[in-house]
């Protein structure tokens, strides 16, 4: 294990030796790609492509997120400022392997190139894939193994989904809505109060926003038969709507909770974060039926 991490030292040192302004402005929207833009990105993708598809997709990304950071805690391993701080002013919480913005954005960007199935497509996702990557060994958060780590995660959950995503899709379309959000809440709530204990807001946050996420998906797709089509403006202004709410209910949000993290944390960020996740799922596309911006099937498709 020493001789790996000093050979992955060695690696982030020799490619950190060409970092520029220039290419270090490039590179943070890069990683900024495998991370923060994803608030903006995704919620685009599920109100304005197939909503179904991006559901799946969706709910794998948070299946991804969770299956990431228990690996993380569970091998706690460092990064490499951890070892050496003078290797990069740039920190991260958490510990290092599997890396993230690798698993997470292998496994979307993979899920739609097989989507959209063009050559010209599977060229630039193969490319953003590795870019987003690349830049997490040159901002010298993560050791090359970390990243591989992640790829390899993203691929087995490709892999599971391959296998088995049609087959489980299927079967929960056969069951009925009151036994799927009985579900739902009753594993998500079991989850969140389990992580409470262990005072993990990271994860807790996550299956709070998963529970919102579920239950408004079953709904729109039982009910309001939202699909996410439309024309180009209606598209567009969909999500310009939905965004401008999301970010405005973050932004107010952050200070309602408390500075300790006590059972009243806990509490708001359930609250809050399931919300959060209803917006995404059902809230928007009301909102969009309602001001007629299109998305919902229509009745000859019926």
């Amino acid at each position: 294990m020493t001789d790996l991490l000093q050979w992955g030292l060695e690696s982030v040192a020799w490619i950190q030796q060409y970092r520029s302004p220039m290419a270090d402005k490039f590179m943070q929207h890069i990683t900024d790609l495998g991370g923060k833009y994803y608030i903006c990105f995704l919620p685009f993708l599920l109100w304005c492509l197939n909503f179904q598809f991006m559901g799946r997709v969706f709910s794998l990304f948070l299946v991804s997120f969770f299956i990431n950071i228990s690996f993380k805690d569970l091998l706690a391993l460092p990064r490499p400022f951890d070892i050496d701080p003078a290797i990069t002013p740039d920190r991260e919480w958490g510990y290092g392997m599997p890396s993230g913005h690798a698993q997470n954005s292998g496994l979307l960007w993979i899920m739609l190139a097989v989507s959209v199935a063009r050559r010209w497509f599977w060229v630039m996702v193969l490319s953003i894939v590795f870019l987003i990557g690349f830049s997490r060994v040159y901002f010298g958060l993560h050791f090359p193994g970390d990243i591989l780590g992640g790829w390899v995660l993203a691929a087995a959950l490709l892999w599971t989904n391959y296998c088995w995503g049609d087959k489980f899709t299927q079967w929960l379309n056969q069951q009925t809505f009151w036994f799927l959000i009985g579900s739902l809440w009753l594993l998500l709530t079991g989850l969140y109060l389990l992580y409470c204990v262990f005072d993990m807001p990271i994860m807790t946050g996550l299956f709070a926003i998963s529970l919102g996420f579920g239950t408004g998906y079953v709904i729109t797709s039982r009910f309001l038969h939202y699909n996410g089509s439309g024309n180009i403006w209606q598209r567009l202004l969909r999500s310009v709507v939905g965004l401008m709410v999301l970010i405005f209910y973050l932004q107010v949000t952050k200070s309602c909770f408390p500075q300790v993290r006590s059972g009243e944390y806990y509490l708001v960020m359930f609250i809050v974060n399931t919300i959060a996740g209803l917006w995404l799922t059902l809230g928007a596309p009301m909102i969009f039926s309602l001001l007629s911006l299109g998305g919902r099937q229509s009745k000859s498709e019926g």
